[in-house]
């Protein structure tokens, strides 16, 4: 199963809210039509100087336009190469601005006002204190800028219940959203203190405790996988088997810890010549070793294998009681064809048994007389 890395750029809830502001503003829309025929059948306008056209244009068409211009400059803010902070705060302040226009073209309808606290909500997402703390001062700024503009046509005592309602709902919204802010916190730190444990496992099973190369099982698996890009790249792909020569003497002669060490310094040096070229070496098991070459020749797998040859032959500094490592190797490449992996691995299995039958020690090229 793949281990997904949790995602903290919001970028996709950013996509997310900016086309839920096209659904709200089309809804937004749909009411203020509906309400304009209801209005209209049943004459209940109320006001000569309030004409059908005036209506559409104050009700309508000005609030529909202004916060279609206000979600196509987010849109566009949220497209520039800046910093991931500046786009989440546009986002939520698109939508204090939203809230502000419907309040400012219905300011006879008081409890409008109560949509500002839902900006305050939105910033939960976002997941940080000081931007619900931003948010709900900028909201409380417009919120009192448009009780300047209702104030004007009501001074009762109505007015003033829903002025603190509205106000009350702001509260609520800053203190809820803070809570829910410090819980998502909490969950955070758990999904990556469990991702990274579920890395950790992973790796715990893909690789050779000793070495820290890729154990058999992950082997498999990575030759499938690279043979399958060779095949869809049309590009060549090496694959070497490698087995130290007389390791069972070294254990017997000089105890598993001496073993063990040169199966370290073995590692150490094979990885030094075959991860410049993309290898991917793994332990199959043993004193056996296997390295996928993706994308080189045979002759530069058996160039490589050679050079580690070369390296071998002096490891003194490997406190084991021998100066040198000597190892047979098999190669087989994939050029084209209908081959699959285990088919692959055999061929560089059989040139493995014929360098050992040929002495140890030299390596040989699948179908191939050694080079």
């Amino acid at each position: 199963m793949e281990i997904i890395k949790p995602d903290p750029s919001f970028s996709q809830w950013r996509k997310k809210i900016i086309k839920s502001y096209y659904i709200i503003i089309i809804w937004l829309f749909v009411v203020e039509m509906t309400v304009f025929l209801t209005l209209r059948d049943q004459g209940l306008m109320g006001d000569e100087y309030l004409t059908d056209f005036r209506y559409l244009i104050t009700y309508v068409a000005t609030p529909v336009f202004t916060n279609v211009a206000l979600v196509l400059i987010c849109q566009r803010i949220n497209m520039l190469n800046i910093k991931s902070q500046i786009k989440n705060y546009t986002v939520v302040l698109t939508s204090s601005l939203m809230s502000a226009v419907v309040a400012y073209v219905h300011y006879d309808v008081f409890s409008v006002l109560t949509v500002f606290s839902l900006p305050v909500f939105l910033t939960i997402l976002f997941g940080q204190k000081k931007m619900t703390n931003v948010i709900t001062g900028v909201n409380s700024i417009l919120l009192i800028l448009s009780i300047f503009r209702s104030y004007k046509f009501d001074d009762s005592i109505f007015f003033y219940l829903n002025l603190a309602v509205a106000f009350t709902m702001m509260i609520v919204a800053a203190i809820i959203s803070s809570v829910l802010i410090a819980y998502n916190e909490a969950n955070t730190d758990y999904i990556y203190s469990s991702y990274q444990k579920q890395l950790s496992l992973r790796e715990q099973v893909r690789t050779d405790s000793m070495t820290g190369l890729l154990n058999q099982k992950a082997f498999r698996s990575l030759l499938k996988a690279c043979l399958e890009k060779a095949k869809g790249t049309k590009t060549p792909m090496t694959l070497a088997i490698i087995d130290i020569d007389y390791f069972k003497e070294i254990n017997d002669t000089y105890g598993h810890m001496a073993g063990d060490q040169v199966l370290i310094k073995f590692t150490q040096l094979i990885k030094n010549q075959c991860y410049d070229i993309d290898g991917h070496i793994a332990r199959y098991g043993g004193d056996e070793f296997t390295v996928i070459f993706q994308g080189a020749s045979k002759e530069l797998a058996y160039l490589k294998l050679e050079m580690l040859r070369h390296q071998c032959t002096n490891i003194s500094s490997v406190k084991t009681g021998v100066n040198q490592i000597n190892f047979s190797a098999g190669i087989a490449q994939y050029l084209e064809g209908d081959i699959n992996e285990t088919l692959l691995f055999n061929q560089a299995d059989t040139a493995l048994y014929q360098a050992k039958e040929n002495g140890r020690g030299n390596t040989i090229v699948y179908l191939d007389k050694a080079i």
